[in-house]
């Protein structure tokens, strides 16, 4: 699975304004800014455009100081949902609503409030006013895989008066915003996890069963040892949360929620923290450098591991391998010999 990262401006989207039949009618990233910018005065321009890209889920953000005074294209139908996180607040009345040709005016929209649009219906919005927007583009089939996995029934829909505040989706929105310009972070587990919790999120307050049921019971030994050995071998989290589920004869829903109870922590979360570990290992037993120390533990880089240390350790890896190695030599790795042929 590919995950990209796009930067674009609404200038660019329109010069080709007309939708050819090899466009894609996903509406998310720069598909969703020309949907939203093929209509508007050629002075009109999205300031901004970066998405996360997963067939399961798309994570776009759209910010335009000049907003959307034009009411937007028509988004070809398509079974999913577009749930949109205002970033900004917006005032009472500038939002202008139309979903199967009924017209809706919006109330004050604040910041972290939500909507739902069923890409399923014929909507348009306009909004003349400045909009910084997370949109998470999310396939019925991830709802209803969701709900499958935790066997409860699947949502007929999702449903929300727009605008209404979403505390725990705006907190989730904001643990990533950081990262959004940084693709090397989003590793397949991590997608799978974040996936789940959205998903999870939506199903249970905004459709009409909730995705969690109770549960007690933890992983067996056998179980347990599998996961890590799954997780040594895949460092770098590119291994799937559905792929540890089935090592252990478990369904994805039923698998988090026996990791949880049998470590304390998520599985991508257990996976950051023995990379931490490990490197601390290797930054108190070695000479190895930063970078090497990075690539050895699955980190796409130096300043990955430096930004992922800092954040569990509070402390950058030089820092602390000064502070912690001050009366230890470090165990010299000898560099392997290569012998030449004599002819």
């Amino acid at each position: 699975m590919e995950i990209a990262v796009n930067k674009t401006h609404a200038r660019e989207q329109n010069r080709d304004s007309s939708l050819s039949p090899e466009t894609p009618a996903s509406a998310h990233g720069a598909q969703m800014a020309k949907y939203f910018t093929m209509n508007q005065p050629p002075h009109v321009a999205l300031d901004s455009v970066v998405s996360v890209v997963r067939p399961q889920l798309a994570i776009t953000r759209l910010i335009a100081r000049s907003g959307i005074p034009e009411r937007t294209a028509s988004i070809p139908p398509e079974k999913a949902y577009v749930v949109s996180l205002h970033l900004n607040h917006a005032n009472s009345g500038e939002w202008e609503l139309w979903t199967d040709g009924k017209y809706t005016k919006t109330g004050t929209w604040p910041v972290g409030g939500v909507a739902m649009c069923n890409l399923e219906s014929n909507t348009t919005i306009r909004n003349p006013g400045p909009i910084d927007w997370i949109h998470y583009h999310v396939p019925r089939a991830t709802l209803d895989s969701v709900s499958d996995d935790a066997g409860v029934p699947r949502a007929k829909r999702l449903y929300c008066v727009y605008g209404t505040p979403d505390p725990t989706l705006h907190h989730l929105t904001q643990t990533i915003l950081p990262y959004l310009n940084s693709p090397e972070m989003f590793s397949q587990l991590f997608m799978d996890s974040f996936t789940m919790m959205i998903c999870s999120h939506l199903v249970g307050r905004y459709g009409q069963a909730p995705a969690v049921q109770h549960f007690k019971g933890g992983l067996a030994t056998w179980q347990s040892r599998r996961v890590v050995e799954l997780f040594h071998e895949h460092l770098d989290g590119d291994v799937k949360l559905e792929t540890l589920a089935h090592e252990c004869g478990l369904s994805v829903s039923h698998f988090a929620r026996s990791f949880r109870k049998s470590f304390g922590t998520s599985a991508h979360r257990y996976l950051i923290l023995k990379r931490v570990e490990l490197a601390k290992a290797l930054l108190s037993g070695t000479n190895k450098t930063l970078v090497e120390i990075a690539a050895q533990i699955g980190f796409s880089d130096q300043a990955a591991l430096t930004r992922t240390f800092a954040n569990v350790v509070g402390a950058t890896p030089a820092k602390w391998r000064r502070e912690h190695v001050r009366s230890r030599n470090f165990v010299e790795i000898p560099k392997p010999q290569f012998h030449q042929s004599h002819e």
